[in-house]
């Protein structure tokens, strides 16, 4: 049987039985991979203290394929933008990956590497205040000769300030 792979973007060409193919399959997906010292889920490019509506928030953790999330649903969202209430000294989602004011992008690195970009674009609408982004993701361990195993991570910005232009 000829069969196409597709791999890291490389095609393989194989002659082989259906049997074979789906434990190739399985070989050849890696593992994700933080960098050495770092988790899952750590902020690499931080977020400014202070932005103006209209500008765009940007921050970037440790991330892993995003597939991972979609094998083991334990969170509903990859993003959320969330407002400090005074009033309930408590944070209030206000936005999430749902939002046409959010972007998520994975930026996939060599040997399971990878990153997560998020970016808010501050809309007119958004009031003055404090503000966080979180970041949820799965990442896939996998040991030598034992199954894969997906975990579930998050990652948290620093405070922000939004205010009025």
């Amino acid at each position: 049987m000829k069969q196409h792979l597709q791999f890291m973007d490389h095609t393989l060409c194989l002659h082989t039985s259906s049997s074979s193919v789906t434990l190739l399959k399985q070989l050849l997906r890696i593992a994700d991979r933080a960098p050495i010292g770092r988790q899952f889920g750590e902020v690499l490019q931080a977020a400014k203290p202070e932005y103006r509506v209209g500008e765009v928030v940007e921050v970037t953790f440790v991330g892993a394929n995003p597939k991972n999330s979609a094998e083991n649903q334990t969170h509903e969202t990859f993003l959320t933008v969330e407002k400090y209430e005074d009033s309930i000294a408590d944070w209030q989602i206000m936005y999430n990956d749902a939002s046409w004011e959010t972007r998520l992008y994975w930026h996939k690195g060599l040997l399971g590497l990878s990153n997560a970009t998020i970016e808010w674009y501050i809309p007119d609408t958004a009031q003055p205040g404090i503000y966080r982004i979180r970041y949820f993701g799965h990442n896939r361990k996998q040991e030598l000769l034992k199954p894969a195993v997906i975990l579930a991570f998050e990652g948290i910005s620093s405070p922000f300030e939004v205010v009025a232009t």
